[in-house]
């Protein structure tokens, strides 16, 4: 076998490894060995997008999909039914896009700001809501959606 040969099946190598790297899940946060990966299953029909394991991606967030719906609903802009298992938003909404509206909500609805735990919990008081660390005991303001 030629140099040639073997810098060709290197190259080859090179790019079906950045390929599959480039499909794998993104990771939403992390806390020491512990992590949260969502990988949502986007369906584009017409003018709606469809998510549908989205009651999936609410279970590992640990909250309500009716509330993680109300979000994306109001940060994208487009109103949409949350039916069973799915999500049907009116118009287009990329995976980038949704990607990025998943990594806000963790941020501000799931993940501890104090000790970046993700086993928190939203706890109404009066007209308030918290974000209620069951690990660290951090109690933390959260906006109603």
């Amino acid at each position: 076998m030629s140099w040639e040969d073997l810098i060709r099946r290197r190259d080859g190598y090179e790019k079906l490894l950045d390929r599959v790297m480039s499909e794998l899940p993104e990771t939403v946060g992390k806390r020491g060995d512990r992590a949260i990966i969502l990988n949502p299953i986007l369906i584009h029909e017409a003018r709606r997008t469809i998510i549908t394991n989205f009651k999936d991606l609410a279970e590992k967030l640990n909250r309500d999909p009716r509330h993680l719906a109300r979000f994306i609903f109001k940060e994208s802009g487009k109103p949409g039914v949350l039916d069973n298992e799915r999500l049907m938003i009116q118009g287009k909404l990329s995976n980038d896009e949704l990607r990025r509206l998943l990594k806000l909500y963790v941020k501000e609805f799931v993940k501890c700001p104090l000790c970046g735990g993700f086993d928190t919990k939203i706890v109404a008081e009066k007209r308030l809501r918290f974000l209620v660390c069951e690990v660290c005991g951090a109690k933390n303001p959260v906006r109603k959606i």
